[in-house]
């Protein structure tokens, strides 16, 4: 009796221990992932949508000049399994522009991701880390931005007016206003006044397609201008570079109608007489005069259905400005945004029509293609756990919309309001 109460006490450990053993053997198969290091790329010329079709390359996180679009891997651990634009693909893009990918990373045999990622632990090659998450299929997906590089559009038309001397246009087809336009050139370009061979005059980092040089045609000759896209802003003059030379036809100016000298400014000035109208500048700065010589000031302007902000002074305003208790954003050439914006690394919401005042930064919540958000007293678009009142909601990282009848980081439900189930 004792023999076998002792054997069958021995053959109990046994069997714990080899099912520890089986257990511990699982466990260990399923090695946590800590680290993640992709590359990822993006050629497209200004005014190109995004690629439909972004290739995923495993084995390799070399470069690919001869991929439209690519993410790719070189791990043992982790693999590209797909890729897909969060960046509206139906929109032209801009160099300088920061296009946001989806890449779905799948855990290889034995191994698994674990825990939370962030700039810390994701490594990106050719764009830069936004957010990721772990999907309920157990594969990481990690948003990154990839900038738009290369050499802006050279202008089209360039051409001299037929209704006065010396004055010089370019881009004559193209309007301001365009989406296409506005994905071709950074709206700013250098300007070179030639007689002969001789630079007579210049203009750099000049804003619009048209100027008068005739107060600088002082001398009877064979007049033409080269005129080229340049970029302006610094994330423009980080992935952007200046566009080739157009030249003008020649255009000749005789002794009887050679200009007086009469309108000249230091050649880094712009040319404006005391009768030009519309948009005017003055160093960096922008204006708009009416054919009454008076300029718009102290409120908005809309023009083609654009709006424009002007200060007290009537310089045309950009960036982040508050008009009567509200938030609005004006971009770098002075046009006001709608819709979801990302400024400073944080995403906001800026009223359409449909939504109230127009351009106005939003706050609270809000509910848009079936998904809800919240902004907060900032407008800054909540993400990840968030108090609102006496209650905690999740919002999903990157992406901003609410989690609903669903149980977020393994523990905790939310039910169909999105609230935390307590």
């Amino acid at each position: 009796m004792r023999g076998r109460k002792y054997g069958r006490v021995l053959a109990a450990v046994l069997a714990c221990l080899m099912a520890f053993g089986v257990c511990e053997t699982a466990w260990a198969k399923d090695v946590a992932i800590t680290s993640v290091g992709i590359r990822v790329g993006l050629t497209i010329d200004p005014g190109d949508t995004l690629p439909e079709y972004i290739d995923c390359i495993v084995g390799s996180t070399e470069a690919q000049p001869d991929k439209k679009a690519y993410a790719a891997t070189n791990s043992t651990k982790y693999e590209v399994r797909s890729a897909e634009w969060v960046t509206s693909e139906d929109r032209y893009i801009a160099v300088g522009e920061l296009p946001k990918m989806r890449v779905y990373l799948e855990p290889e045999s034995g191994y698994a991701f674990r825990g939370s990622y962030g700039s810390g632990s994701i490594t990106v090659k050719g764009g830069t880390f936004v957010s990721a998450r772990r999907e309920a299929d157990g594969m990481l997906a990690v948003v990154v931005s990839v900038p738009v590089k290369g050499a802006y559009a050279a202008p089209s038309d360039a051409q001299w007016r037929s209704n006065g001397l010396g004055r010089a246009e370019w881009n004559t087809e193209m309007s301001r206003y365009d989406d296409y336009y506005a994905a071709t050139t950074s709206g700013y370009y250098d300007v070179y006044l030639y007689r002969g061979s001789t630079l007579v005059y210049k203009l750099e980092d000049y804003y619009g397609t048209s100027c008068n040089f005739y107060p600088y045609m002082t001398k009877k000759g064979s007049y033409f201008f080269r005129v080229r896209t340049v970029p302006h802003t610094t994330q423009q003059k980080q992935y952007g570079t200046k566009s080739e030379w157009t030249e003008s036809d020649d255009f000749y100016i005789d002794e009887d109608h050679v200009s007086d000298g009469s309108g000249q400014v230091a050649m880094d000035g712009i040319a404006a007489s005391t009768t030009q109208v519309g948009w005017v500048s003055s160093g960096s700065d922008w204006y708009f005069r009416y054919p009454t010589g008076q300029y718009q000031t102290n409120g908005w302007l809309q023009l083609n259905g654009i709006w424009y902000l002007f200060d007290g002074n009537g310089r045309m305003l950009t960036g982040w400005q508050q008009w009567k208790g509200g938030w609005y954003y004006m971009q770098p050439n002075g046009t006001m945004l709608t819709g979801w914006i990302l400024a400073g690394n944080k995403w906001y919401y800026l009223n359409t029509v449909a939504d109230g005042v127009e351009g106005m930064m939003r706050t609270g919540w809000l509910t848009k293609n079936g998904k809800t958000y919240f902004l907060n007293s900032n407008g800054e678009m909540a993400e990840g756990w968030t108090a609102i009142g006496n209650k905690y909601y999740y919002f999903y990282p990157g992406y901003g919309y609410m989690a609903t009848n669903t149980t977020v980081d393994t523990y905790f439900r939310v039910g169909a309001d999105g609230a935390w189930i307590q």
